[in-house]
Formats: structure tokens, C-alpha cells, sequence
């Protein structure tokens, strides 16, 4: 490369160096201007931007102390009958009544009095993941969560009650229930009878004879395992019988009285903020 042509690089390159400097120079320039430009438009406006925000926040603190106040609550459940998926639906059927603000139906279904159900604001299932009800396919009967939001805590014991019968009312659940209580009555009748003989055979003392070969043989012994073997078999039927349920509460709803919703300064805040994007929204339309 000869001189001529390192001049010439040389020049080019001071050149594009100059230019950019100018540019940054601009840019520096065009952001220090538009920095200067917003602290004079938040002087002008911060008195109206202060007082957009105060009324908004007093709106908005206003509407928390007069809405109706939210408590959740949350109980353990485990079944035998059916999949999570068709307790899930039934569940959402009711929450769909108590958005569509059906509480007529709301309250046939949970055979609960209207002014207790129109305090129900949302029913709703998780699986033992906590993950929604309605997406787990599985087959396991692992124990579900039913989550309640309510108006007041003091409900709790009868919405309890109530979306347990209502989990437990089909059709389907109740003949299955009548047939299972059926077949363990008639099982712990033939082992009442069972133990009956047994009994009479140990009383006739029916043991080993003399001459009698040791595979035919009763002995005491024998006698005495099929009556504890017939005795923890009728425990295990009249459990059965005793416990006859699909549905079944494993942790109930706790009526604690603490609110789910955010504090009053919370919505306060939230007030303020809107009403500052509020005045933004009218300077820019005016």
C-alpha cells in the first residue's frame, strides 16, 4: 500500500470517527433534552398527577371496605367411586351457577337455604399436585383438594356438608353404595354362622383321635385359627358397613376468619397508580 492510499484510509477513518462522535454527540444531546422536557411536564402537571392519584386511591380503598369481603378455605377428600375428572366437572357445574349468579339451582343442588348460598363466591378442585382437577386424566384414587371462597366463614360447616352429599348423590354412588352395604351384610351373616360352628365344634372338643390320620385330624389349634382368622374378617365387614362412603372428608374446611383478598392500602396503591395513568391518558387526548 502506498503513501497515497494510507492517506486516504487515514482520512476515511477520521472521517467516520468525526461522524459518529457528532452522532453520539446528537444523541446525548436529544436524550438530555427529552430528560429536561419530562421533569418540566411532571412540574407542571405533579400537582394534578397528586390529586388524580388521592381521589382514585380514596375510590378505590372505598370499594374495599364496601364489597363483599372473601375468606377461603380448603378441605382433603378421598373416594372410591368414579375418577377425579367426574367429581372436577361436578364441581365446576356449580361454580358455573354461582357465575351465572343462579343461586336457585345453586341451592337445590346443595340442598342448602338461599341466603347461605348466595354468600358462595367460587367452588373449585385441585389434584394432591395442586394442579386444576379438570386436567388430571389419572386413574390413581389419590385423596383431591376442594377450595371454597365464601362471604362468610360462618357457612363452612354446612358447605362442607353440603358438596360432600352432593359428590355423593348420584345415582350411579348411591346403588352402588346400597349393593356394597348389602353384600357386607350377607358376608358377616355367613361368618356370624361360621363362627357359630366353630364355636360348637371346639365345645363337642373335637381333637385328634387315636388311629384318625394327621391331615383329617381337628385340633384345638385349628380350632383356634380359624376363629381368629372369622374374627378379623368380621372386624374388616363391620368396618365396612360402618363406613359405607364414597366420599369421605379426610381434613375439613377451617373457618378461620381471615380475608383472602389484599389490604386496604393495597388497593389504595393500585387507586393511586390508575389514577396517575388515568391523567397521562387524558393529556395526551386532549
Amino acid at each position: 500500500m502506498n503513501s497515497d492510499q494510507t492517506n486516504n484510509s487515514y482520512n476515511t477513518g477520521r472521517k467516520v470517527w468525526e461522524a459518529l462522535l457528532s452522532q453520539m454527540e446528537e444523541g446525548r444531546g436529544f436524550l438530555a433534552g427529552m430528560f429536561s422536557s419530562f421533569r418540566d411536564f411532571l412540574k407542571k402537571y405533579f400537582v394534578s398527577f397528586l390529586l388524580f392519584g388521592i381521589i382514585f386511591g380514596a375510590l378505590a380503598s372505598g370499594a374495599f371496605f364496601i364489597k363483599p369481603k372473601s375468606y377461603m378455605a380448603e378441605m382433603t377428600v378421598s373416594y372410591v367411586h368414579y375418577e377425579k375428572k367426574i367429581y372436577a366437572d361436578m364441581l365446576e357445574k356449580l361454580n358455573d351457577l354461582i357465575e351465572a349468579d343462579q343461586m336457585k339451582g345453586l341451592s337445590r343442588l346443595l340442598d342448602m337455604p338461599p341466603e347461605e348460598v348466595s354468600k358462595i363466591q367460587s367452588v373449585s378442585a385441585l389434584n394432591i399436585r395442586r394442579e386444576p382437577l379438570l386436567e388430571d386424566l389419572s386413574t390413581e384414587k389419590i385423596p383431591f383438594y376442594i377450595s371454597a371462597k365464601v362471604e362468610d366463614p360462618n357457612i363452612l360447616p354446612d358447605l362442607q356438608n353440603a358438596l360432600v352429599n352432593y359428590l355423593n348423590g348420584t345415582e350411579f354412588i348411591l346403588e352402588r353404595q346400597k349393593y356394597m352395604l348389602e353384600k357386607s351384610k350377607a358376608e358377616l351373616a355367613f361368618l356370624e354362622q361360621r363362627m357359630a360352628i366353630v364355636d360348637s365344634l371346639s365345645n363337642m372338643l373335637i381333637i385328634k383321635e387315636e388311629g384318625l390320620k394327621e391331615n383329617d385330624a381337628i385340633t384345638r389349634m385349628d380350632l383356634l385359627e380359624e376363629t381368629l382368622t372369622l374374627y378379623n374378617r368380621m372386624q374388616e365387614v363391620k368396618g365396612n358397613i360402618a363406613f359405607n362412603k364414597n366420599i369421605e372428608v379426610l381434613d375439613g374446611f377451617i373457618p378461620t376468619g381471615r380475608q383472602s383478598d389484599q389490604g386496604w392500602k393495597h388497593w389504595f396503591m393500585y387507586g393511586f397508580l390508575g389514577g396517575i395513568v388515568f391523567r397521562i391518558f387524558l393529556l395526551l387526548f386532549k
